[in-house]
């Protein structure tokens, strides 16, 4: 057990549990920065052309500051790459001394190298590997690099901080999906590995009409993953579980994504935007406690347009849904007790 009755995890519990019956706010996903060392060509993020300005270092602490005001006890800390952030050491630090859980997500090739300097403020963790075969061409890195990534993740289990591993199926890797499975299980047994096919995820539509052509073959992928599901016990096929609850919570006229109402990001430039990154139906600025009270006195109007939205509908993006999901009674046992178990 890691922490179990710390400030942080029962701070996290209360803030649960309020969300659980009103909208309140708990989860926040804060974007340290729109640059990234890798070059995967299926994510958006480099296609931004890193022109626009990342918050400072006193922009991100008083952006810290304004979310544990309104409440937000769960950091998703996220980028680009947040690690290649010079001050991620006193981010962290700031963050954790306001009893903040902090869900670290990293693409992993710097965590080795800054993990002395991180490790005691991280709660939980999730590191990616897209490709073992062919790593090089996929991220645009080096073989070298991908050996420290597999060095992180041993630190992280070593000091058992909880650890997933995320693999985001494109064309690009479908050919070598089993051989990322063997591998990561083999070299990380037990570890948790969420899986899912890559979504055409980007508010630009240029962006999305440029990555069509990576979209994997869904039926190739569900076949290899049904395999892979009867060799390995570890796989967590998220998305499809959240799908069959999302129908389930439709069905009752309840809406299951808490995006916009427990569920919060403020991107790299410091805005806070309603209800996501994938939608801005608003976009503010979120450096104030007035910014805040003013949000949150106007957002209410903007609920409606969310009902109506197709893309809402049919949205299956687990950086929202996961979190969506710990907000029900089920899925707050159930994470508890895997927390429990590290």
């Amino acid at each position: 057990m890691r922490n179990l009755f710390s400030l942080t995890t029962l701070n996290l519990i209360k803030t649960t549990c309020i969300s659980m019956i009103k909208d309140y706010p708990m989860f926040c996903r804060l974007e340290l920065t729109s640059k990234c060392n890798f070059r995967c060509e299926f994510c958006h993020i480099h296609r931004r052309a890193n022109i626009d300005e990342d918050m400072t270092t006193k922009q991100i602490l008083e952006i810290i500051d304004v979310l544990a005001y309104i409440g937000i006890s769960f950091l998703y800390i996220t980028g680009g790459e947040p690690l290649i952030r010079e001050d991620i050491e006193d981010i962290l630090k700031y963050a954790k001394n306001k009893n903040m859980y902090i869900l670290l997500g990293t693409n992993g090739s710097l965590f080795k190298q800054k993990f002395n300097k991180i490790n005691k403020y991280i709660d939980n963790i999730h590191f990616s590997i897209q490709s073992v075969n062919n790593f090089e061409n996929i991220t645009g890195s080096t073989k070298k690099v991908f050996e420290e990534i597999c060095d992180g993740i041993k630190l992280a289990l070593k000091v058992k901080i909880p650890t997933q591993i995320n693999v985001i199926i494109d064309k690009n890797n479908i050919s070598e999906m089993f051989d990322i499975f063997k591998f990561i299980n083999n070299s990380f047994p037990n570890v948790n590995i969420m899986t899912g096919p890559m979504e055409l995820l980007s508010s630009n539509a240029e962006d999305n009409k440029q990555m069509e052509h990576l979209l994997p073959d869904i039926n190739l992928f569900n076949e290899q993953l049904y395999q892979i599901k009867r060799l390995y016990n570890n796989i967590n096929t998220f998305d499809n579980d959240i799908k069959c609850a999302k129908d389930r919570y439709i069905l009752k006229n309840k809406e299951f994504c808490k995006a916009g109402k427990n569920i919060f990001v403020v991107n790299h430039k410091g805005e806070l935007e309603y209800p996501c990154e994938f939608i801005r139906l608003k976009t503010m600025k979120a450096n104030s406690r007035s910014d805040i009270k003013n949000f949150f006195k106007t957002r209410k109007k903007f609920s409606i347009d969310i009902k109506q939205s197709k893309y809402c509908k049919n949205c299956l993006v687990s950086c929202y849904l996961q979190p969506s999901y710990f907000l029900t009674f089920k899925g707050f046992v159930k994470i508890i007790f895997n927390f429990i178990k590290q």
